[in-house]
């Protein structure tokens, strides 16, 4: 009988660490942002698949932005979208290394990767990306005490097994979000995608169809 206490009682805590170590990942991630430590994030990051997420989200934005100027049709889209791959590289690279994923997580914008703030001066800046910005210093990713943590758990949706998404910041409209997805390989949860907020889409837009219709 204490045999069958001691299996159950085991069994219960293996679900207990498993529950709670996504959470663990993200305050640990966090805490190596506000370290800026590009190491520790670099263990906790999947690099290809993050380049491969944000250069479909960079192509898609794009694609849409110049469709809605022009009659495209599907097999244009395409096209254009495959013309665009090389274009969008260089600026997904940029956005995709432990440096700039630092400033992106930190507060919600990538400076580094050479793209102004919302908000700030430049024709390019629209009214509605410049609402959105307002505040980014709380747009980053904040997991370091158990109030933010528990904000984050309120956001979780499971993905299969070994899958979590998580948006925030958690008081902002769903648009305005990221959406951050973990996922578990081996012992290890790992950023594998990054869906960015639409201000943020919106902008790289504008530098994508800058250079596409250059």
């Amino acid at each position: 009988m204490t045999r069958w206490w001691l299996s159950g009682l085991a069994v219960l805590l293996m679900w207990i660490a498993y529950g709670i170590s996504p959470y663990v990942a993200l305050y640990r991630l966090s805490l190596a942002v506000q370290a800026h430590d590009a190491a520790a994030v670099a263990e906790r990051v999947n690099f290809r698949t993050l380049r491969l997420s944000l250069t479909k989200q960079a192509l898609a934005a794009a694609v849409d932005a110049i469709a809605a100027r022009r009659d495209l049709s599907a097999r244009d889209r395409a096209i254009l979208t495959e013309a665009s791959g090389a274009l969008a590289e260089p600026l997904v690279e940029s956005l995709v290394t432990p440096e700039t994923l630092i400033d992106l997580l930190d507060d919600g914008w990538p400076v580094r990767a050479g793209l102004a703030r919302q908000g700030e001066s430049g024709p390019e800046v629209t009214g509605a990306a410049r609402d959105a910005g307002k505040g980014t210093d709380h747009l980053g990713l904040h997991a370091a005490s158990p109030a933010q943590l528990f904000a984050l758990f309120r956001t979780a949706e499971p993905r299969g097994f070994r899958g979590m998404v998580v948006s925030y910041p958690p008081d902002r409209s769903i648009e305005n979000r990221f959406r951050l997805r973990l996922r578990l390989r081996g012992w290890t949860w790992r950023v594998i995608d990054l869906e960015l907020p639409t201000a943020l889409r919106e902008r790289i837009s504008q530098r994508l169809t800058g250079a596409m219709q250059r």
